[in-house]
């Protein structure tokens, strides 16, 4: 099975019908030195489109997402450094055996992540990123990440195309999420914040 992410800026997603969105959604939690770290998940929407490849078992859909993270309060040691992270975690039931899969042929499932372009002012997308779907095992598929140079960052993507094909047995289904990776001289925290899944 092939997943490829591709971005693209603006309105130029495919047409076929409007697209899905998903509540916002906030949590709070307190790390280890007692800073206030806040996550929040907004703009998701998912738009399923017909695969422009017709295979069997392809599947082809167009995500938007928001990712931010907030540190707030009076920890008892400073923060040397945060990162916020947001993407998708994408799961298939099974895959065809003998598909190919684009760049690496055989009977496994490949995911890649591609998000032009490739210099973002302040941010680190991560191009090229590939990795293998088992069957009934979800992954996740980050699709950028931000440090947090001040209390407060964020990273949104909107209309990255993700197409599948090879997936058999159901839908392929996607779960947002968004993570926080903090660390200070006495600790490291790693808080998550996860959407419902959704199917394609």
């Amino acid at each position: 099975m092939l997943v490829a992410f591709v971005g693209f800026a603006g309105g130029g997603e495919a047409s076929a019908g409007p697209a899905r969105a998903f509540a916002d959604q906030s949590l709070s939690k307190h790390s280890d030195d007692a800073w206030t770290v806040k996550l929040s998940k907004s703009g998701e929407k998912i738009r399923s489109v017909p695969a422009l490849s017709r295979g069997h078992g392809s599947y082809e859909a167009f995500l938007s997402l928001r990712g931010a993270a907030e540190i707030s309060g009076s920890g008892k040691v400073p923060v040397d450094a945060a990162v916020v992270s947001t993407g998708f975690q994408v799961s298939c039931q099974w895959q065809m055996d003998g598909v190919n899969v684009g760049i690496t042929a055989g009977p496994t499932a490949q995911m890649s992540i591609s998000y032009p372009p490739a210099v973002v002012l302040g941010a680190q997308v991560m191009p090229n990123i590939s990795t293998t779907l088992k069957n009934g095992v979800s992954v996740d598929v980050p699709f950028g990440q931000k440090a947090l140079a001040g209390p407060a960052a964020g990273v949104r993507l909107d209309g990255v195309r993700v197409e599948i094909s090879g997936c058999v047995g159901a839908r392929p289904a996607v779960r947002a999420y968004v993570r926080v990776a903090m660390t200070t001289k006495a600790n490291d925290n790693t808080f998550n914040l996860y959407g419902k899944p959704h199917l394609l």
